[in-house]
C-alpha cells in the first residue's frame, strides 16, 4: 500500500503537531510507502517550524511545499501534482486522521476496484487530551453509488470535506483537480469525481476529526462559504453536465431553497429571495443558468450576484 498524503497549511500554527501526531498514531501497520506533502499557503504564522520540529513523528517521507496565498484550491492541485503514489489522502491543516482510516479507505477502494472513497468526519476538542479522542475504523459501514445516485444526493446536500477522500491521483488529473476559482476545494473536488467516474464509495464511518473551535475556518465565513457551494452546484450543471436539463433544474431548485434560507439568516433581501424560492417549486425558467446565477445575490454584502473582488483566492488588499 503506497499513499501520498496531502495536507494544505494556512496559518494552524495550534493545531499542526496535534495533526501529525494523528497521522503517527494511524496505522497499526506500517504502509509499503508513505509520503506526507505539507503545502504551506503562505503562512504568517510559524506553521512550517512547527512541522519541521515534529518530522521525525512522521512514518513516511515528509515534503514542504511553500506557495504565496493561492487558496486551498491551487493548495491542493499543488500537492496533488507532487505527489508520487497512486493514491491520496487530502487532510486540512487543523482536521485529524482516525485511526486505520487510510487503510479502510484503500481496501475498500481495491476490492470494488472504485477510484474515489468519501468518508465521514466527526469532532475533537484542544481542551482535552487528543489520543484518548482519535476514532478508530474498524467494522466499515459503506455503500457503492453510481452516478445518478451521488448526483440527487450531492446537489441536494454534501456533509463531508476533502480530509474525508482518498482517490486515485489519476482521477484527480483526469478532472483537472480542484477548481481554482472557489476558495474551498471540497464540494468541487467530490463534483468533479462525480461526473467522471460511474461509481464511489461512500463510508459512514468518519475518517476524520475537525476541531470545535478552530478560528478562521472557512465554514465560519458563512456568506463567502455558501456562495462557493452555490457556484460548485452551477458549475456541475452548465459545465460538466451542460446537456442534462434535470440535472440543471434540480440545481435551480436547490439554489432557491438555500439561498432564501441565508438570505433570511444574512438580513439580505429575504422577500425577494422568498418569492423566487415559491415559484421555483413549480416553474423552472427557461434560462436556467442565469435564474441559478442570480441567486447569489443572497450571500453577498452588496446584495449583487457577482463574486466581491475579496472573495476571491489569493486577494490581496
Amino acid at each position: 500500500m503506497k499513499i501520498s498524503y496531502v495536507i494544505t497549511v494556512f496559518n494552524k500554527a495550534p493545531y499542526i503537531a496535534d495533526v501529525i501526531r494523528s497521522l503517527a498514531n494511524e496505522h497499526s501497520e506500517a504502509f509499503e510507502a508513505t509520503e506526507y506533502i505539507f503545502v504551506d499557503d503562505g503562512s504568517s504564522d510559524n506553521s512550517i517550524e512547527i512541522i519541521r520540529e515534529n518530522e521525525a513523528l512522521l512514518p513516511g517521507k515528509l515534503v514542504i511545499l511553500e506557495q504565496e496565498n493561492l487558496g486551498a484550491a491551487v493548495a491542493t492541485n499543488a500537492g496533488v501534482d507532487k505527489a508520487t503514489h497512486n493514491w491520496v489522502r487530502l487532510l486540512d491543516g487543523d482536521d485529524i486522521v482516525c485511526q486505520n482510516s487510510t487503510a479502510a479507505m484503500y481496501v475498500l477502494a481495491q476490492e470494488k476496484q472504485i477510484e474515489f472513497v468519501l468518508g465521514s468526519y466527526g469532532y475533537f476538542s484542544k481542551n482535552s487530551d487528543l489520543l484518548p479522542q482519535i476514532e478508530i475504523v474498524d467494522a466499515v459501514d459503506y455503500v457503492v453509488m453510481d452516478q445518478e445516485e451521488c448526483l440527487k444526493r450531492f446537489i441536494k446536500n454534501f456533509t463531508h470535506n476533502s480530509s474525508c477522500m482518498l482517490f486515485k491521483k489519476a482521477l484527480f488529473q483526469k478532472f483537472s483537480g480542484a477548481d481554482t476559482r472557489l476558495m474551498s476545494p471540497d464540494y468541487t473536488i467530490a463534483l468533479r469525481a462525480v461526473a467522471n467516474t460511474p461509481k464511489i464509495i461512500l463510508l459512514h464511518n468518519n475518517v476524520s476529526q475537525m476541531i470545535d473551535e478552530a478560528p478562521g475556518r472557512l465554514s465560519s465565513q458563512i456568506g463567502r462559504s455558501r456562495y462557493d457551494s452555490v457556484m460548485a452546484i452551477y458549475y456541475l450543471a452548465h459545465e460538466l453536465f451542460p446537456n442534462r436539463r434535470d440535472i440543471a433544474v434540480a440545481v435551480y431548485k436547490r439554489a432557491c431553497s438555500r439561498s432564501y434560507r441565508y438570505a433570511r439568516l444574512l438580513k439580505n433581501q429575504p422577500l425577494w429571495h422568498y418569492l423566487r424560492y415559491v415559484r421555483s417549486k413549480t416553474i423552472a425558467p427557461l434560462d436556467l443558468g442565469k435564474a441559478t446565477y442570480r441567486c447569489l445575490s443572497a450571500y453577498t454584502p452588496n446584495g449583487k450576484p457577482e463574486r466581491p473582488k475579496e472573495w476571491s483566492p489569493g486577494y490581496k488588499a
